[in-house]
Formats: C-alpha cells, sequence, structure tokens
C-alpha cells in the first residue's frame, strides 16, 4: 500500500504547480455574448445639402433703336432744273475735260476728246481737241458770233459764223454753258431720276436731250442727245468752277484782243 500513496502525493505538488502557473496569464477571460453591455446611439437624420440658387445671368443692355434717318424730300423736275439755271447763272469761267462719243444704229462713227474753257464776262469759248497723249490736234475759239479754227500749231485755218458752225455739232448743248436758261425754257421738262433730266423740244427737230447733273451741286456731268438712230454723248471730268483762266486763253490769231 505504500508505493501508491507517495504515487498520489507526486501528482498532488504537480496540480498544484499547473494552478500556480494558470492563474499568472493575462489574457481576460471572454464573457458571453448576452453579458456585454449595450451602447445605445442617437440616430439622426443625416443634413441634406441646401439647393444652391442658379446663378443670375447678366441680362444685356437694352437695344437703342437708331433714330430714323430724315431723308431729304425728292425734288420736282423743275426744282431740278431751277438748281442747274442757278449754277449757270453764278458761272464765270469754267475748264473741263471732255470725253465725246458719237454712234449710228450703236456703231460707234466718232470719238474726240479735249479740253473746253468757258469765259462768261467775254462770252468766249474755247475747244481744244487732243489726241491720246494730249497734245492739241486742233482749236476752236469763239465769242458766240464767229469762230475761229486753228491747227495744232495755233496756225488759222478758217473762220466761220458761229451759228453755221454749232448747227453742225451732233451735241449742240456742249457749248450752252451760260445759256442753259434758254436751252430749259424750249423744252419739255421731266425728271427720269433724281439727277438726271429729260428734254423734249416744244417744236421742230425731234430729238431727246438728256442732262445727267452731279450729286453734289446739280452742274452737269454728261450731256446725251438722240436724235433718230445717232447717238452722241459727252462727258465732263476734272471740272474747274470759277476758277481765273490765263490771260492768254482766247487770245489767238487777232480774233480776240
Amino acid at each position: 500500500m505504500k508505493p501508491c500513496t507517495n504515487k498520489y502525493l507526486f501528482l498532488l505538488p504537480l496540480g498544484l504547480l499547473l494552478t500556480a502557473c494558470s492563474s499568472k496569464d493575462p489574457t481576460p477571460s471572454v464573457l458571453p455574448e448576452e453579458s456585454l453591455p449595450v451602447q445605445e446611439v442617437a440616430y439622426t437624420q443625416p443634413m441634406q445639402a441646401k439647393p444652391q440658387e442658379p446663378a443670375v445671368q447678366p441680362q444685356p443692355a437694352a437695344a437703342v433703336a437708331p433714330a430714323p434717318i430724315k431723308r431729304p424730300a425728292a425734288l420736282s423736275a423743275s426744282e431740278v432744273a431751277s438748281r442747274l439755271q442757278a449754277w449757270d447763272k453764278k458761272l464765270q469761267f469754267l475748264k473741263t475735260r471732255f470725253a465725246q462719243t458719237t454712234q449710228y444704229d450703236g456703231v460707234v462713227i466718232s470719238k474726240s476728246q479735249g479740253v473746253l474753257f468757258y469765259d462768261q464776262a467775254k462770252h468766249s469759248l474755247r475747244l481744244d481737241t487732243t489726241d491720246d497723249e494730249g497734245k492739241t490736234e486742233q482749236s476752236a475759239l469763239t465769242d458766240k458770233s464767229q469762230i475761229l479754227i486753228l491747227d495744232g500749231q495755233g496756225h488759222e485755218i478758217t473762220t466761220l459764223s458761229w451759228q453755221e458752225w454749232q448747227q453742225n455739232q451732233p451735241n449742240q448743248a456742249l457749248f450752252d454753258f451760260g445759256n442753259y436758261a434758254a436751252l430749259l425754257a424750249r423744252h419739255h421738262v421731266e425728271l427720269k431720276e433724281p439727277y438726271l433730266l429729260k428734254l423734249t423740244p416744244k417744236e421742230g427737230e425731234k430729238y431727246t436731250l438728256y442732262l445727267t447733273l452731279s450729286q453734289a451741286d446739280y452742274f452737269p456731268t454728261r450731256i446725251q442727245i438722240n436724235s433718230g438712230l445717232t447717238q452722241t454723248q459727252a462727258d465732263l471730268t476734272d471740272i474747274e468752277k470759277n476758277q481765273p483762266l490765263p490771260f492768254d486763253t482766247f487770245r489767238a490769231g487777232g480774233l480776240f484782243k
């Protein structure tokens, strides 16, 4: 029986030793699930973002309607003719270039160009016909009584009466400066466009005369005459009005002293 007692005595200290060791383990014991404290959390509704107001777009300034343009009232034929006569009355000197073309049934039969000079006080008119380079080929000088024809060198060719020479010109109105009041009085006057007069003779030969006037001052810039199948047109350019002419403009061949 003695050996058995020793065996139990040996196991007892060993069990105490294991118990002592387990008591030093730092691992906390796990509580059952139902024993864990419950933490109450207050429920709050999530905040909704405040809607942004749409940005105010700047409004363009209200368009201001432009003031209506006050246009001058259209002139009648007689009023336009009166303005042409007014210029004719105050015209003292004139220098202008001209280019004239005559057609028959649409075919050009003659062309000329040159420079025209006019002196109202002397009733004097000079017409220099030039070539393409501006060189004088022939001159016609008149005091509206007789007319002197000179060659390019200034030598006399012939002398004619003013009426005889003028009647042979296809565009007589080109030489009527200073006499437009009488010209208009002999014709019926119509206004075809704001600056275009149509003249037809009250008696005698039938033809149509057109005067195209400057928009600036109603001075003639184109003179066109239609007679049957013949049409002659003269265009005036480089117009100089009331600028004194050189002293010797009309002193040629002893005709003008």
